[in-house]
This record gives structure tokens, sequence and C-alpha cells, in this order.
């Protein structure tokens, strides 16, 4: 008889388990800004936000591994997510994944916001000339997912002379059999957690079912941005996503 093989975890499983734990279990946490604005109220609670979810799960996972070194790291580059994420590009053979749900007509544009949503068209633009979001090296690009239609306001007020995207759903259908990434919004103003489809998030002022949230990528609010995902995961990226 033959030796039975025994799978072997990677960091991707030991991720995705310490994730949905926290998700589905936070009763003692609550968010670093409601604990500081009330402290003698939420005294027994465990501060938590953002950027602590992420950290919480990729020291757990990098323990698991038995590396205790990259689990202290993550939490010295955690004030930064474009550090954090830089870090585990070079030294831990990370992809890096630049997501924009549109990048001509990006679907925040106000009268009185559109600079702000200038930030998509010019992220998409550097992703694809020097393959870099924030100087973080990407890898792939997955874009045009959620397209703007014609007739809604932001379209009438960013690059309205260009035409109606056209749709990509080969990408962003192979995104969404990534099992776990680490992502970052706006140059890590905000950062989150990904799965099969969904971004999972911490809302810093909030407690209880409002703490953690789940949304599916294609209707993210925060919209362009990157996901930073372990090298075992690559294999579910289709090929047109490479940066060429």
């Amino acid at each position: 008889m033959g030796t039975r093989q025994v799978a072997t975890k990677q960091f991707s499983d030991y991720a995705l388990e310490k994730m949905m734990d926290l998700f589905h279990h936070h009763d003692h946490e609550v968010g670093s800004q409601l604990k500081k604005t009330e402290p003698e109220k939420y005294k027994e609670y465990k501060s938590t936000d953002c950027i602590t979810y992420v950290l919480n799960v990729l020291s757990h996972a990098f323990r698991e591994m038995g590396d205790e070194q990259s689990a202290d790291r993550a939490w010295q580059l955690g004030a930064h997510g474009t550090e954090l994420a830089k870090y585990l590009v070079k030294k831990h053979d990370w992809k890096a994944v630049y997501l924009n749900p549109d990048s001509a007509h990006p679907r925040d544009a106000t009268a009185d916001a559109v600079r702000r949503s200038e930030e998509h068209t010019y992220s998409s633009l550097i992703a694809l000339k020097k393959h870099t979001y924030y100087d973080i090296p990407l890898k792939y690009a997955v874009q045009d997912y959620c397209v703007t239609p014609e007739d809604h306001e932001s379209f009438q007020l960013l690059n309205k002379n260009k035409p109606v995207t056209q749709h990509n759903e080969t990408d962003i259908a192979s995104l969404e059999q990534v099992s776990f990434g680490f992502g970052i919004s706006r140059g890590g103003m905000h950062t989150w957690l990904f799965s099969k489809g969904k971004i999972y998030e911490v809302h810093w002022n909030s407690i209880g079912d409002g703490l953690y949230e789940a949304t599916p990528i294609r209707i993210f609010p925060w919209l362009s941005g990157a996901i930073i995902i372990p090298p075992e995961q690559t294999k579910y990226l289709a090929v047109s996503a490479k940066l060429k």
C-alpha cells in the first residue's frame, strides 16, 4: 500500500481562517475611534480598526507558518499600508494587482469632488505605464468591471467626451476565485482583506454588527486601489490581467 499524502496548509489557508474567525466573532472588540472618544465606556473592549484587522490576520498566518520575524515585521510596518504592501511584494514574492472598476469614468465624481475622482484615472495611467501603485510594484491589473453608464451624473462630470468603457468580465471573474488577499485604497488611507470576490473591512467608529463588513468587490465604494496576494493565489488570475 502506498503512503497517504497529507495536504500542507499554505499561508492563505491560515490567513483565511483567522480572517473569518474575527469577522464572525468580535464581541470583545470596538472601533479604535469609538474607544478613543469614550474610553471609560469601552475600557473592557479591545481596540481595532482597518489596519489592525489586517495585521492580526497576517501576523497570525506568518506565525502559523513558523515565521515569527515576518509576523513582527508586519506590525512594525503596519502604520503605513503601502510600506507593508511593498514588504510583502519584495520580501515574500507576493503579487500586487491594480484595481479600478472604471478607469475612464469614476463613479464617485461629483461637482465638489472632481479632483478626488481624477486619482482613479491617474492611478490607472501610472499602473499601465509604470507598473506601480504608490510605488508598489504591480504584476497585474483588473479594470473596467463595473462600468459607469452614460446617463450617470459622474459620467457627465469627468471625461464625458470619452465613450462608455467596455466591460471586462474575464479579469474580475478570475480575481473572484482568489481566496485571500490584502488590499489598500487611496494609497493606504484605507486597508482591508479580500476573499472570493468580497472585501472584508473594519469600521473604526463602530461596535457590534456594524464593526465588520463584507462588500462585493464590484460595488466597493473606494473604487481604485490594489490587492496584494500570496504567490500561491496567482494561478487563479486570467492571463489577460497580467501587465505587459
